[in-house]
C-alpha cells in the first residue's frame, strides 16, 4: 500500500503568497547550481498571462507546519492534435521527493483532464529539465515520462564583428509599434511557426501581454517590411537589468526569431538576427543568446552557429500521455 501523504495541497489565494513562492523557487534552483532566479514581481507578471488561471492552473504543497515545500504551475496549450499542458514545479530540497511527484503529477494530470473531458483528443503532459539535472530527469522518467525533445542554449561574445544586415532595395528594418502592428504582428508569428512542433497559435490579446512584461524593450523588438508594408521577418531580444547585475554580466537574450512562410531562404533572419546583435552591443552588452531547438526543420542550429553562437548547455523535453 503506497504511503498516504503528510502535506496537503492548496490553492493559490492571495498575492502574498508570491513571496513564499518565490523563495522557494529560489532555493530550489540555487539546490541545483542554477543560476536563474525569480521575484515576486516576476511571478506576478507571469501569473498574469491570458491564458493561465491562476486559480486553477496553479497549485502549492505545504508540510504540517505550514511551511510551502512544494509549488507547481501548468500552462495549457492548445495544439491542433492533442490537449497539452506544459508542467514547471518546484520541490524544496529538504523534503523526500518521491511522494510530492506523485502528488503533483497526480494534480496536474487530473486538471489536463477537465480541460479535455468534452474533447476526443489525446491528453499530454510535459516538463523540461535542463540535461545538468540528472536527478530530476530520472524523477520524470521513474513517473512515466520519455524524452521527446531536444534544445539547445547557445551563446556569443559581442566583442568580434558583427556582419553588416543585408536586405533587399525598397525593404526597411524597424521597431513594431504596437498599436498599429499588433494583429499583423501576431499573423506573421503563426504563420512562421504553424510547421514548428507544437505550435500554439498566438492571439492579439497575448501579444498585448506580453508587451507589458518588464523585460520588453519596445526598440528591440524588430521587424523587415517588404516595400508594400508586409511584415515576413521579426526578432524579439531582451535585456534583464536584475539578471544581469546578481550574475556580474552583460548579456543580452534573443528570445525569437522567424521568417513567415514564402519569404524564407533569402537571409533575411539572418540580417535582422545581426541587426539585433547589433543593438545589443550598442546597448552595452558584451555577450548575447538564444534557444534553438535541436531538431529544428528550417536548419536554425546552423544558422546561428555560421554567425559566431556555441552551445553553452542543453535541456530535454519530457513527455508522458495521460490519455490517448
Amino acid at each position: 500500500m503506497a504511503p498516504v501523504s503528510t502535506f496537503r495541497a492548496y490553492r493559490y489565494t492571495r498575492d502574498a503568497e508570491l513571496d513564499e513562492i518565490a523563495q522557494l523557487i529560489n532555493t530550489c534552483r540555487a539546490a541545483d547550481n542554477l543560476e536563474n532566479r525569480t521575484s515576486a514581481t516576476r511571478l506576478q507578471e507571469n501569473f498574469a498571462d491570458p491564458e493561465f488561471d491562476i486559480t486553477c492552473d496553479l497549485r502549492l504543497w505545504r508540510n504540517s507546519t505550514g511551511d510551502l515545500v512544494a509549488a507547481a504551475a501548468l500552462w495549457q496549450l492548445m495544439p491542433e492534435q492533442m490537449v497539452l499542458g506544459r508542467l514547471e514545479f518546484e520541490i524544496h530540497p529538504q523534503v523526500c521527493k518521491d511522494g510530492l511527484v506523485d502528488d503533483v503529477l497526480t494534480w496536474a494530470e487530473q486538471r489536463l483532464r477537465e480541460t479535455g473531458q468534452d474533447k476526443t483528443l489525446p491528453i499530454v503532459l510535459h516538463s523540461a529539465c535542463r540535461d545538468s539535472l540528472p536527478g530530476r530527469q530520472s524523477l520524470l522518467t521513474q513517473s512515466g515520462f520519455t524524452p521527446e525533445r531536444y534544445f539547445f542554449r547557445l551563446q556569443r561574445s559581442l566583442h568580434p564583428p558583427i556582419p553588416f544586415p543585408q536586405i533587399p532595395d525598397g525593404w526597411r528594418i524597424r521597431s513594431v509599434d504596437s498599436q498599429k502592428d499588433a494583429r499583423a504582428w501576431v499573423d506573421m508569428f503563426n504563420q512562421t511557426f504553424v510547421d514548428h512542433w507544437n505550435h500554439h497559435p498566438m492571439t492579439v490579446e497575448a501579444f498585448y501581454y506580453y508587451e507589458t512584461l518588464s523585460t520588453y524593450t519596445p526598440t528591440l523588438n524588430r521587424v523587415i517590411e517588404t516595400p508594400d508594408g508586409q511584415l515576413v521577418t521579426f526578432c524579439v531580444s531582451q535585456i534583464d537589468p536584475e539578471r544581469n547585475a546578481r550574475l556580474g554580466l552583460k548579456e543580452g537574450h534573443v528570445c525569437l526569431l522567424g521568417t513567415r512562410r514564402g519569404y524564407r531562404r533569402l537571409g533575411l533572419a539572418r540580417s535582422l538576427l545581426l541587426e539585433s546583435l547589433q543593438q545589443l552591443k550598442a546597448a552595452g552588452m558584451e555577450t548575447a543568446t538564444i534557444g534553438v531547438d535541436a531538431q529544428n526543420p528550417l536548419g536554425a542550429l546552423g544558422l546561428y552557429e555560421s554567425i559566431g553562437f556555441q552551445k553553452v548547455r542543453s535541456s530535454t523535453v519530457f513527455r508522458k500521455t495521460v490519455a490517448r
